[in-house]
């Protein structure tokens, strides 16, 4: 049974055999974008793939599949943290279904599945600085830039002169010890700036903070003690 289905995708957990789907996929010509294609892997090592992700308990796989039923995504929420209710996203398309505005509406909406189902107070996400077309997308969602960052790229081989121009190299990676770091954004969406989108009233108690103040509002309690948000 489906998370939920809306418009032209639906969100269900990830499955095994969505995995074999996964092999069919399109690929990326661009070496920046190699690490999102799907790897070649045998039958049982997909298995293994499948079994490592599904055994994890702070992380949650969903498959997206479109109008048609056809596999086009995968996305993920990990690093949960269950007091602070907060979760990092991941997200990866078929290449083949990207640019039609597959991924934004799916995470337009999981985010209400995430928020009002799963009861989490914020979602994180990691970002390539080079990468506008998935800023753009994180950004019609409602995310907001927090932090930039600069990475040591796995990959030292890439000739960044082939798939991007100066501007763009200039702009988004830093060359340190003859080491190429490529830069990133995280971006940030907590439900109160959600809930201002999307003009829903939304009053449940997210965290120990707040549950804490409701506490001591109904009690009329003072203590002088801070109370941080952990």
């Amino acid at each position: 049974m489906s998370v939920y289905t809306k418009k032209r995708v639906s969100i269900n957990k990830l499955r095994l055999e969505a995995v074999y789907e996964m092999r069919n996929w399109g690929r990326h010509e661009s070496m920046l974008f190699r690490d999102y294609n799907f790897p070649n892997m045998t039958d049982k090592e997909i298995q293994q793939w499948y079994k490592y992700k599904a055994r994890a308990r702070n992380k949650k796989c969903y498959g997206i599949r479109n109008e048609e039923g056809k596999l086009i995504g995968y996305l993920t929420i990990r690093e949960i943290k269950k007091v602070r209710k907060l979760a990092t996203l991941g997200l990866v398309l078929d290449p083949n279904y990207m640019n039609k505005g597959y991924g934004t509406e799916a995470l337009l909406d999981f985010l209400e599945h995430f928020f009002y189902t799963l009861n989490m107070n914020k979602m994180i996400l990691q970002v390539a600085k080079f990468n506008k077309r998935a800023i753009t997308c994180y950004e019609k969602c409602g995310f907001a830039i927090t932090k930039e960052f600069y990475k040591l790229m796995d990959s030292q081989d890439i000739d960044l002169e082939y798939e991007l121009s100066r501007e763009e190299i200039y702009e988004n990676f830093k060359t340190k010890k003859d080491r190429i770091h490529m830069g990133y954004y995280k971006m940030e969406l907590p439900i109160n700036e959600y809930t201002k989108r999307t003009n829903k009233n939304y009053k449940n108690v997210h965290n120990f903070v707040d549950m804490w103040k409701s506490f001591r509002k109904k009690t009329q309690y003072v203590d002088n003690n801070n109370i941080k948000n952990t």
